[in-house]
């Protein structure tokens, strides 16, 4: 008697069972951050949820790779000649048919269908190196079962392929449409090879909830690489998806809240899709995965049609991802959520066609290192919250947005059209905001770098920015107020529509018109009275304008501007740190007289307008 050996996760799971007393406190916080954020989620995904920090629903019997060949039914595929060695499956006119619960283990090559009709009953499927092929069909159609549990057998190669035309009984049936097909749950797990070949619509698809925790899955279809119509949960597993027209993983249930949604817990995807590499009806949670996706042909494909989606990870409901990493290159949207955004860490490579992350409610990042190479918009959210981090943004329209855009209204919408951004909000409202608490930011932007319909609130960590050279955008632009409170804060660019902090903050900050332009890498470095280093920045782009603001600028002092010269500090965004400034050229001593001041170049007060800068909006000469 075989019996293959028992899944690692599964010992995995046993045992976290066991300890989750020990675990309760260091867990509550994570399950309490998890049930908030998946507002509405599957109620099954939430109650399986365990220590292991599964979002997906799994049975045990999905982790069970094992299985007793004495017991099983054996099928040695032969073309149109097989050997069964059992009871449960019969052979006619090229379709093998189960109709009854058990195990089936099968082997060999065949030109034709493996067909499950077992009523309300367990199927499990062992696939040890098999190749089947249907010209006119599925390879395998599962028409009925409680649930079918497929088993890659360890070291097994196995092919499923269907062709591009499929034989119905009549015009109005259009089903099945995958070369594996079920119209119940199905499982694979195992740690063989699984090899799909969608060549009429979709590669692996399931109408119910499809489950995959273990095994190299290859897919290359049509329509979608691996659909789950109520749901998908992947607890590990290599997959390499490839989609001609749809999306590399899909759950698409948009008539049940409680379904539609996609759970990632492990594994490593390579997917290059036709349209969207991961998409939600609902709620998309990701606890931790490796991830590549390329949607159409990368971010500067120009020619896609703009009507249709192309984003990496998308969702109708929330997006959570807890760690991983993400390389995405996508024609539209790296990230999107038509409801909320919340990192929780991660590595991140993001460059888009489009937003580099888009939340129509709430964008949150707790930590991680986000990197938006490339981007219309960088990230942008009804709120945008940064509490850590070290997030950079490269846009060619604003940096980091909150229910903002640019004025000019065909920019505005971008390559894909207008974004939303849930209750319609308006200038100066205070329920759109930008807040930064912590981490690095740095952004820079050919348009608005920081844009707020209302407020912007910094009570910590390093937000730098470089922005536009353009007199008709600005590095910083609010409705509201810019409310400093801690933190290190640098934004330059031009002079025409600048802006800096808001009187309502309580730590200073200075604004800077200089009375030309500045050229790249220029130095720029302010000390107080006693001879320290306030903050030293080089900007990596042209400047006519610099706000600053520092834990160490002080009301009530006196503080020294010097260009150029040289800092023995680290350098990092354009920022000096830990170094020595020496040989500058001293253009003036400024007294910090007020919460908010702004100065000429040589130290003189100049008046702002509703914009920031001096009246008129140009530097005083």
């Amino acid at each position: 008697m075989k019996k293959s050996r028992l899944n690692i996760a599964l010992l995995a799971f046993v045992l976290l069972a066991i300890s989750g007393c020990s675990q309760e406190g260091s867990n509550a916080e994570k399950t309490t951050k998890a049930s908030t954020t998946q507002v509405s989620t599957s109620a099954v995904a939430q109650t399986k949820k365990t220590a292991a920090n599964e979002y997906g629903s799994y049975d045990e019997a999905d982790f069970d790779e094992s299985y007793e060949e004495d017991n099983a039914t054996k099928i040695n595929l032969n073309q149109s000649s097989s050997k069964i060695d059992g009871t449960g499956a019969t052979e006619k006119d090229g379709v093998i048919s189960i109709t009854a619960g058990g195990t089936y283990i099968l082997s060999g090559d065949y030109q034709g269908q493996i067909k499950i009709s077992a009523k309300d009953e367990v199927v499990r499927l062992v696939l040890n190196n098999v190749t089947i092929t249907n010209d006119s069909s599925s390879a395998i159609y599962v028409e009925q079962a409680k649930k079918v549990i497929t088993t890659l057998a360890e070291g097994s190669k196995n092919n499923l392929s269907d062709g591009t035309d499929y034989t119905f009984s009549s015009a109005d049936v259009t089903e099945p449409d995958a070369a594996f097909f079920s119209k119940d749950d199905l499982t694979i797990n195992g740690s063989g090879t699984l090899t799909v070949s969608g060549n009429y619509s979709n590669g692996i698809r399931s109408k119910d909830d499809l489950v995959i925790t273990n095994g190299t899955v290859n897919v290359t279809a049509k329509n979608n690489a691996l659909k789950g119509k109520d749901s998908v949960s992947i607890a590990e597993g290599t997959f390499t998806l490839k989609t001609t027209e749809g999306d590399g993983i899909q759950a698409n249930n948009a008539t049940d809240a409680e379904k539609g949604w996609v759970a990632i817990d492990g594994g490593s995807f390579t997917i290059q899709s036709g349209n969207d590499g991961i998409q939600a009806e609902t709620n998309l949670s990701i606890a931790t995965a490796e991830v590549k996706i390329q949607t159409a042909n990368g971010y500067d494909d120009s020619s896609i049609d703009t009507t249709a989606s192309y984003k990496g990870l998308k969702a109708s409901g929330n997006i959570l991802i807890d760690d991983g990493s993400f390389e995405l290159n996508t024609a539209d949207d790296g990230i999107h959520s038509n409801g909320k955004v919340t990192i929780n860490n991660g590595t991140f490579l993001l460059t888009s066609g489009d937003d580099g992350i888009h939340a129509d409610t709430d964008l949150l990042i707790n930590n991680g290192k986000i990197t938006v190479g490339q981007s219309y918009e960088g990230l942008e959210g009804a709120t945008v919250t940064i509490k850590d981090g070290d997030i950079s943004v490269k846009a060619s329209d604003d940096g980091i947005n909150a229910a903002g855009g640019s004025t000019d209204e065909a920019a505005q919408e971008g390559p894909f059209g207008a974004d939303s951004f849930g209750e319609p909000g308006g200038g100066g409202d205070s329920t759109k905001f930008i807040e930064i608490s912590g981490g690095t930011v740095f952004v820079d932007a050919d348009g608005d770098g920081i844009d707020s319909n209302g407020d912007v609130r910094m009570t910590g960590g390093t937000l730098l920015v470089n922005g536009p050279l353009d007199g008709g955008n600005a590095a910083l632009d609010y409705d509201g107020t810019f409310t400093i409170e801690g933190g290190t804060f640098a934004a330059s660019g031009s002079s025409g529509m600048a802006m800096s902090a808001s009187d309502s903050s309580s730590q200073a900050s200075l604004s800077i018109y200089f009375d030309e332009t500045q050229k790249a890498g220029t130095v720029i470095n302010l000390k107080n009275e006693a001879g320290e280093t306030i903050l030293t920045i080089a900007p990596d782009k042209d400047f006519s304008h610099i706000a600053i603001s520092s834990p160490k600028l002080k009301v009530g002092e006196k503080v020294t501007l010097s260009s150029g010269g040289e800092d023995t500090g680290t350098k990092k965004n354009g920022l000096f740190s830990d170094g020595t400034y020496t040989n500058g050229t001293e253009l003036a001593t400024i007294s910090i007289d007020d919460i908010p001041t702004s100065v000429d170049q040589s130290g003189n007060v100049v008046s702002g307008n509703q914009m920031g800068g001096p009246s008129g909006g140009q530097p005083p000469m």
